[in-house]
């Protein structure tokens, strides 16, 4: 996809250009500069302005321009302009599917994933393009529209018809990611990066599926690879330390913590990661304190509160851990996961009600998550539904609940007098 691909490279060029003359020999026009699109997203769209000035244009190349020139604007991260530029070429034929899958592109970081799936598809209605079907793939699973299967299978045929796609073949990888297939989603990327070994978003996938699938040790030598050609990356930079803790290393996930924030002291990200190295260090006091000068800072978001709220509550701080999920799911960005620990919280607060009203919340926003089904299942029980309480806990346990929690739903049957659905608990499972 070539407005992924280019804007790439330029950012990890940014710097190499020099200013020069825009037409650099005889044999070259303004035209050509444009559509070979391979200057400075600047310069492309300069190009593109001056060479639509030009007499005699054919209707093809004023669209062929106006698409470039769209292209230029987007790189820049010009949005809307872009979407506006996409139009005009729409305009001038409606039936250029260059123009509508840019336009969709645009409108992802303008209008959001929907109004992006809208237009891949129309453009899919017109012709069938790589970039359309990875589109509407890319699009569809975010907004719930398609499966993660159904999404594969459309970025599958993308690459189908151009095996040297890399955007969809890390695009899979994702998906497997996202849907918890970990060691799938390391072959799709190793794929990617069979096609381009110096990709680097291949790489940083590649790592974010090492690290899901377990092999901690590799997911670090990858990201430090990434780092190595790319040093200012901000992802990587945090999953690097993520990947630092789950080795144990947690002085030095510390210390890399305190870098990021240095260099970025507006993002929490940061201050989360600090938090949990300290936390990792059985320095809980320091980490709560963390969270305070975090919101200082950086102001309060979904993800700092919500681990704000983790740390609390795994230092016994229930009541205000409850407080401060409660602002965690008034903000943007609130999940599942939002509601899962508001109703771990209302449990060890023995909130039965609240705790069961939270984990169905977390279930609706369309997660099966088992121990969702898990919460529910020990308020079921203590609320007096004993029977619906232990059909809950099979459910939590056919959706993958960890077995060491069969004993510790038989205390709380036995802690609610249930003695005998205890001991058959036990024969069960």
């Amino acid at each position: 996809m070539i407005r992924t691909i280019l804007v790439t490279a330029l950012v990890f060029n940014a710097g190499l250009a020099i200013a020069k003359p825009l037409v650099t020999s005889s044999e070259e026009n303004t035209a050509r500069l444009c559509l070979a699109r391979e200057d400075t997203p600047e310069r492309i769209v300069k190009a593109c302005d001056s060479a639509l000035e030009e007499a005699g244009l054919t209707p093809t190349q004023r669209v062929e321009l106006l698409v470039a020139r769209a292209d230029g604007l987007y790189w820049q991260e010009d949005y809307e302009a872009a979407a506006e530029g996409y139009r005009r070429a729409i305009e001038a034929n409606p039936n250029s599917t260059d123009a509508m899958n840019g336009l969709a592109w645009a409108l992802r970081d303008t209008e959001g994933d929907a109004a992006a799936y809208e237009v891949f598809s129309a453009s899919l209605d017109l012709d069938v393009t790589t970039e359309a079907l990875a589109g509407m793939a890319s699009t569809g699973r975010a907004i719930g529209a398609m499966s993660e299967a159904e999404a594969r299978g459309a970025l599958e045929a993308a690459i189908t018809i151009d095996p040297e796609y890399t955007w969809a073949q890390r695009e899979i990888g994702w998906s497997y990611l996202d849907d918890g297939m970990a060691d799938e989603a390391v072959a799709a990327f190793q794929a990617a990066l069979e096609i381009d070994e110096y990709d680097l978003n291949g790489r940083y996938g590649l790592g974010r599926s090492l690290l899901s699938s377990g092999d901690a040790q590799a997911a670090l030598e990858m990201f430090n690879d990434v780092l190595a050609d790319a040093p200012d990356n901000y992802a990587t930079k945090v999953y690097r330390i993520i990947t630092l803790r789950e080795l144990d290393r947690n002085a030095q996930a510390l210390r890399d913590s305190d870098r990021l924030i240095e260099e970025y002291p507006t993002r929490n990200s940061g201050y989360i990661e600090r938090a949990l190295s300290l936390m990792a260090l059985q320095r809980r006091s320091e980490a709560i304190d963390t969270f305070a000068v975090a919101i200082e800072t950086a102001g309060e978001s979904n993800s700092l509160l919500y681990w704000h709220a983790d740390v609390l509550a795994d230092d016994g701080q229930f009541e205000q851990a409850l407080k401060v999920i409660d602002r965690a799911l008034g903000l943007d960005g609130a999940d599942h996961s939002d509601h899962l620990l508001k109703s771990y919280i209302a449990l060890e607060l023995e909130e039965y009600g609240m705790a069961r009203t939270a984990a169905q919340a977390s279930l609706d926003m369309g997660v099966e998550d088992p121990w969702a089904h898990y919460y529910i299942a020990i308020s079921m029980v203590h609320s007096g539904e004993t029977q619906d309480g232990l059909t809950q806990f099979e459910r939590a346990m056919e959706q993958g609940l960890p077995e060491d929690r069969v004993g510790a739903f038989a205390k709380e049957l036995i802690s609610a007098g249930k003695y005998v659905e205890a001991a058959q608990l036990r024969l069960t499972y």
